[in-house]
């Protein structure tokens, strides 16, 4: 049995079944009593001990509770880490859903999702630094604005839903670096939207570059035509012009655009495939195609802007069955104050004058698809 065996200038001391010494501080300090059992080996190292007590009482810990105390606060911590796991990129991506985003949208945010997830594997959110994101960032070529969009729009998600406090958000380390203006503002040439369409090998991919380069859709509507929100119509004796597809436009008006017999081809084999190539298959292709060749990378959400450029400086109407007058020119000639009301009456107007650029897009694995004149000769 341990047995009590002298004094210290600590409080005293006692003799362990092992046959060591114990130093107990017994002390009163401010009307409270400790006694403590020291982590220590001799006097010399007591003595240590009790000048630290003297200088904090309520604050002193041994080395046990020292590390007792660790080891609960490293559970409470793991208990609080803040992954970004299955459950809460699920969860994002439902918010996001339920908040109207495109199914487009949600494709490319997920496999941003999904790259951030295998790249932060194990790493509490709470705990990254600005310095390690943008370390992480520098390994990614290419997307990393939409990466840093995406990781924001996340931790941002966690941040009002309670599970990260602002001061410990990571998306704060980062910025959105501002819009690239070369491509956007005046787009590329089209010999260049040429040459990449010679080469793509997905017909799919064509399609959607197609469209683009030859209406100025947007890839959104490039994506609803696909998915079946868009009619297409197939048009007889109207020249040049095959066929149209009329879309709903986010205010809840319709628009009509009319197509050439390689465009119609185009978005009816679509809208057959029942979706559009996503951005991200997209974009890796172009990435692997033109690292290939050699040919500066496309963006295809800038073609819409080379079309403008394109229909300004060399572009040019078409009006059903190689002539006529556009609406406008109609509704003014007959004193209507809106082309609405000549619309209504008069059917040439359901089918609008094709805008046309001088872009030819020739891949040998095209299908052959003739003209909407000589296949109404044929």
């Amino acid at each position: 049995m341990p047995k009590w065996s002298g004094k210290w200038l600590g409080g005293r001391t006692y003799t362990a079944n092992d046959g060591s010494t114990r130093w107990i501080i017994r002390k009163t300090v401010a009307g409270t009593a400790y006694n403590i059992t020291l982590d220590v080996r001799s006097e010399a190292e007591a003595l240590a001990e009790l000048a630290v007590f003297r200088r904090n009482p309520a604050a002193y810990r041994t080395a046990s509770q020292e590390r007792v105390e660790e080891a609960q606060k490293a559970q409470e911590d793991a208990a609080k880490a803040v992954f970004l796991d299955e459950n809460r990129a699920q969860r994002f991506l439902q918010h996001l859903k339920a908040s109207g985003r495109s199914v487009e949208y949600l494709k490319s945010t997920r496999s941003y999702l999904a790259a951030w997830a295998t790249a932060l594997a194990g790493k509490d959110l709470r705990a990254l630094t600005g310095p390690a994101l943008k370390k992480l960032l520098a390994t990614w070529d290419t997307g990393k604005k939409w990466r840093i969009i995406v990781f924001k729009s996340f931790t941002s998600y966690l941040q009002e839903a309670g599970e990260l406090d602002p001061m410990e958000n990571p998306g704060r380390f980062l910025k959105v670096p501002p819009a690239r203006r070369n491509h956007e503002l005046k787009g590329y040439g089209i010999e260049h939207i040429q040459k990449l369409y010679a080469v793509l090998g997905s017909q799919a991919i064509r399609d959607v570059l197609c469209l683009q380069a030859k209406s100025g859709m947007h890839g959104t509507e490039v994506d609803r035509l696909a998915s079946g929100d868009g009619k297409i119509a197939v048009l007889k004796d109207q020249g040049e012009i095959a066929g149209t597809v009329t879309f709903k436009h986010k205010t809840g008006k319709r628009f009509t655009v009319s197509l050439d017999t390689q465009a119609l081809a185009a978005a009816q084999r679509l809208q057959v495939r029942g979706s559009a190539p996503d951005r991200q298959t997209i974009r890796e292709a172009v990435e692997r195609v033109c690292k290939r060749t050699g040919l500066e990378f496309v963006h295809f959400g800038a073609i819409r802007h080379s079309f403008a450029t394109w229909l300004v400086e060399r572009g040019s109407t078409y009006n059903q069955k190689g002539g006529g007058l556009p609406l406008e020119a109609v509704a003014q000639a007959l004193n209507h104050s809106s082309t609405r009301t000549t619309a209504l009456h008069y059917v040439s107007a359901t089918v609008p004058p094709m805008y046309v650029v001088p872009i030819r897009l020739e891949h040998p694995e095209d299908p052959v698809v003739l003209s909407a004149v000589q296949a109404h000769v044929g």
